[in-house]
């Protein structure tokens, strides 16, 4: 592989790292556990009739839905992009996925007053760790941002080499290291700037760049298993960026999962650049253009009301398999 001097050198401090997927079982439960216990919203909701084309929802031609939650608008705001595939009853997940950090009070105290004791894994009196329905693991500490902040730190995945992890994030897609937070058994990254609290630093479409959510890389010095409920990170940029990063993937001979596209209705003169790519363990990542996905990121005030109706579409498919993306059940397998 080689490690040689980038095509081009895109810019970094204009990026922003957007949501997390996480393909999810129970749509209901689920909503209950980011809005009831950690306290955030729905911001959006859609129903699909069949699946993504970048593979948003995983590699499945099925019915699914997305649901966007988090505690603001996600142009500001680190979000979850919650999937659920209508003919998918159950995931194997890995050890791919970390944990979730959050600083909210009122979180903690939702969690320790109304959630179910066989979903709290550990109780003290600085912070708790939780799991969601699908056992997420996310660690809330019992403090407070400033208002208007992301109560949302970090986001942590594990990886089987971090010499080799660090090289691919900093040399390639150009994240900072947080030296403060960072040891040699793992990192904290992060895009845009490190400002006072009262700076609101954005791009030019409108995208908070300073003091966002984390990434940090926990080295597991074992293989990293991402199971078939794995997620996928997303990151914005500016839209001339994305075939940038991608020639400089290539070029060091990295894999792309789905070369650089557009995402959108046919007769969409905004759609969405994007690309998929997949790190040295595997773990997917989206660069998006922020230009028109600041359009497309916006908050829909009937969200919540989408949420609820999309409950009452229960496609009944003899084809529905326990474990999703099994190779020997899928649907084109059967027919």
């Amino acid at each position: 592989m080689s490690h040689g001097t980038p095509l081009q050198e895109s810019t970094s401090d204009d990026r922003r790292l957007l949501h997390f997927t996480m393909k999810i079982t129970d749509r209901l439960a689920t909503k209950n556990f980011f809005c009831n216990i950690l306290g955030m919203k729905i911001l959006r909701h859609e129903e699909m009739d069949s699946g993504c084309a970048a593979q948003c929802n995983g590699d499945f031609e099925s019915p699914w839905s997305k649901t966007m939650a988090g505690y603001g608008h996600e142009n500001s705001f680190f979000v979850f992009e919650l999937n659920y595939n209508y003919d998918v009853e159950g995931y194997e997940y890995g050890n791919d996925f970390s944990s979730v950090t959050i600083n909210n009070r009122q979180a903690v105290s939702n969690a320790r007053q109304f959630l179910d004791k066989k979903f709290i894994e550990v109780d003290n009196k600085q912070s708790i760790i939780i799991r969601s329905p699908d056992g997420h693991r996310f660690i809330l500490f019992d403090q407070d941002v400033y208002p208007g902040d992301d109560p949302v730190q970090c986001l942590s995945l594990n990886v089987s080499n971090l010499k080799t992890s660090i090289d691919y994030y900093t040399r390639l897609l150009k994240m900072k290291i947080n030296e403060n937070e960072s040891n040699n058994n793992h990192v904290k990254l992060y895009y845009g700037l490190k400002t006072n609290q009262k700076s609101k630093v954005k791009t030019k479409s409108g995208f908070l760049v300073d003091n966002q959510c984390q990434l940090e890389l926990i080295e597991l010095k074992q293989p990293i298993d991402r199971g078939t409920g794995y997620g996928r990170k997303a990151f914005c940029c500016a839209t001339n960026d994305v075939e940038l990063i991608q020639n400089m993937i290539e070029k060091e001979g990295y894999n792309i999962l789905i070369p650089v596209m557009e995402l959108g209705d046919l007769l969409d003169f905004n759609k969405d650049k994007v690309v998929i790519l997949s790190d040295p363990d595997e773990h997917e990542i989206c660069f998006v253009g922020e230009e028109n996905y600041f359009k497309a990121c916006e908050t829909d005030p009937d969200a919540e009301k989408k949420f609820y109706k999309g409950l009452e579409n229960k496609p009944d498919d003899p084809n529905k398999y326990l474990i999703g993306e099994d190779e020997s059940s899928k649907r084109q397998d059967k027919q």
